[in-house]
């Protein structure tokens, strides 16, 4: 469950918005599917704001135009469906389960009728995963310990950018030579395999570098920031990894997106090549080269269902043997 401390963290501007993801916290979701529900809550109340109107005066055609501003400063599609779906769960939740639901403006099952696909979005950016000489380069390029091994932990488990930021030293079990993710983004706590060599390099990082940091004593976070308990945002961790592949030599413009201000001025925004995401797109790809079956592969990757994941059999100890037998981490 999350904590109150957490709770009162939730920095959306409208009481409605809050008492809902007050609610979903801890019940449904992740901790950072919950700070992905506040970010896309905050940007719609604001755009509220900005129109002159609230969560609870808002109409079908409130809803539309901030579809429609999203459009314009360059979201694609995927991206906008998933702010409608948050957007319409709190709705269903205020008409549900508050006493004013009968106040609403909208009838939240109208919000079912929007459909994106009819607006011109980016399409999406295709990616490539670094090949093994590219991982060493990059490996190289760090600033700092911590840096490289956020690094080497994305690439030898797949982890995604805000499951990396959330690891707590409790969760990196050198017995069993694996790492618990508790909280992933839209799934239930899953498990990766580490390597001898990773474990090694956690524990000398526990005991050598990691109390150098600011805050290490009083935070439970395998890797804490600068000056904070942990890295905070998604492009915190980015931009480490971007400056890095900046400085390897790998960073490259892949695509851009035109981007529409609020002050209706055309803007550029572009994507790179070298990011969390490809470091994970990078791990999938090494087990496949491997020649990990697939299965195993969508197992570590928690990108498949939960069927699936039921489907395996194995014990505990013997879970990720045919990984641990095939897979070598570049270095």
């Amino acid at each position: 469950m999350t904590s109150d401390q957490d709770i009162s963290n939730i920095q959306v501007p409208d009481g409605h918005a809050r008492e809902y993801l007050q609610h979903a916290t801890g019940l449904k979701l992740a901790a950072s599917t919950k700070d992905t529900y506040e970010s896309q809550l905050r940007g719609y109340v604001l755009f509220l704001h900005d129109s002159g109107t609230s969560v609870m005066d808002a109409t079908f055609n409130n809803v539309l135009e901030f579809v429609e501003e999203c459009v314009r400063t360059g979201n694609r599609q995927s991206t906008i469906e998933g702010k409608v779906s948050v957007v319409s769960e709190m709705y269903r939740y205020i008409r549900l389960r508050t006493e004013v639901g009968d106040e609403l403006s909208l009838e939240p099952l109208r919000l079912t009728e929007i459909d994106v696909s009819r607006y011109r979005t980016p399409e999406p950016i295709k990616r490539e995963a670094l090949s093994r000489e590219e991982l060493r380069q990059l490996f190289d390029a760090f600033d700092s310990y911590r840096n490289r091994l956020i690094a080497v932990v994305a690439v030898e488990t797949g982890l995604r950018n805000s499951d990396l930021r959330e690891l707590r030293i409790a969760d990196i079990d050198f017995d069993n030579l694996e790492i618990h993710i508790p909280n992933p983004k839209g799934s239930k706590p899953y498990d990766v395999p580490m390597s001898d060599d990773l474990a090694y390099e956690l524990n000398f990082w526990l005991k050598h570098h990691r109390r150098g940091y600011a805050n290490s004593g009083e935070s439970p976070y395998l890797f804490p920031s600068q000056h904070g308990v942990r890295l905070e945002t998604n492009s915190s961790l980015n931009r480490i990894i971007r400056d890095a592949a900046d400085q390897a030599g790998l960073q490259e413009v892949i695509g851009e997106s035109q981007v529409r201000t609020k002050r209706e001025e055309v803007d550029t925004r572009q994507w790179y090549r070298v990011t969390p995401h490809v470091l994970r797109h990078s791990f999938i790809t090494l087990l496949a080269d491997a020649g990990v079956d697939i299965s195993y592969r969508q197992l570590v990757a928690n990108h498949t269902s939960l069927d699936t994941t039921r489907g395996y059999t194995h014990r505990r100890d013997d879970k990720f043997a045919p990984i641990r037998q095939k897979f070598t981490p570049p270095r």
